[in-house]
């Protein structure tokens, strides 16, 4: 019951602690998809395409270099044509999801998609008037995250594993303490079993410890091995007159 529900409490941890990472991901590309917006914004609102803006390059750069993580900052027009990028080659491919992200959101809002690979953001841009003139889109690596998420997962394990063991020890004392007398019952009656053995076939001396005796489930181990001895004296004093007799008809 202990390991499953260490199990859990790991599964649910991991997934949590997963959650909140994506989430802090996700607020900070936020803030670095609405800087990479801005200059974009300001020539949209006046009517004049996005493309077109001198400075681009500049802007976007900046902003990918804040983070080593950041795959690549594209610039997309409202006809869905990227028209910027920061890393042409490693960009994502305009898929139906990102598609349907980019027009699903209204023009100047925020939206956010998490694929196996890649944390995505993008940040419409609402032109002159009120549409949407085009969209920034921030491609994320999330292989720093699922590193950080399998460390705290291996963390976590450690812990649990701690936490199972330290119970076992806590536990393992009281219950030797409380089988201590019964395991010297049993430690007794092998004991006793040995000795007579030795003594009723082999007829050896057999010394018999009184510190060795204990007491419990309804038995005494010197009242046992008397009760042995007992047996084995009696077999003895019937079998010699037999054999005596025996000796007398040769």
């Amino acid at each position: 019951m202990n390991l499953f529900a260490l199990v859990v409490f790991v599964s649910m941890a991991t997934i949590q602690y997963g959650a909140i990472l994506s989430d802090l991901t996700r607020d900070r590309l936020f803030v670095l998809a609405d800087t990479a917006r801005r200059p974009f914004a300001s020539v949209a609102g006046l009517g004049i395409p996005i493309g077109t803006v001198r400075n681009a390059d500049a802007v976007l750069a900046r902003v990918a270099s804040s983070d080593q993580a950041i795959v690549a900052i594209q610039v997309i027009s409202a006809e869905g044509d990227v028209v910027r990028s920061t890393n042409m080659e490693n960009s994502a491919a305009l898929s139906e999801a990102i598609l349907d992200s980019i027009h699903a959101a209204a023009p100047g809002e925020t939206w956010y998609l998490e694929t196996s690979e890649r944390f995505l953001v993008g940040a419409n841009i609402e032109g002159a008037s009120g549409s949407r003139a085009g969209t920034v889109l921030i491609e994320y690596s999330k292989e720093g995250a699922n590193l950080r998420l399998k460390a705290m997962e291996a963390q976590l394990v450690i812990l649990a594993g701690l936490v199972l063991g330290g119970t076992f020890l806590i536990g393992y004392g009281p219950i030797r303490l409380a089988l201590a007398e019964h395991l010297r019952i049993f430690k007794g009656l092998l004991a006793s079993f040995d000795g007579f053995e030795r003594g009723f076939w082999r007829e050896e001396p057999t010394d018999v410890q009184s510190e060795d005796d204990a007491a419990g489930l309804g038995i005494r181990i010197s009242e046992f091995r008397d009760m042995l001895d007992r047996s084995q004296m009696s077999y003895r004093q019937k079998r010699h007159p037999r054999e005596e007799c025996d000796e007398d008809s040769l």
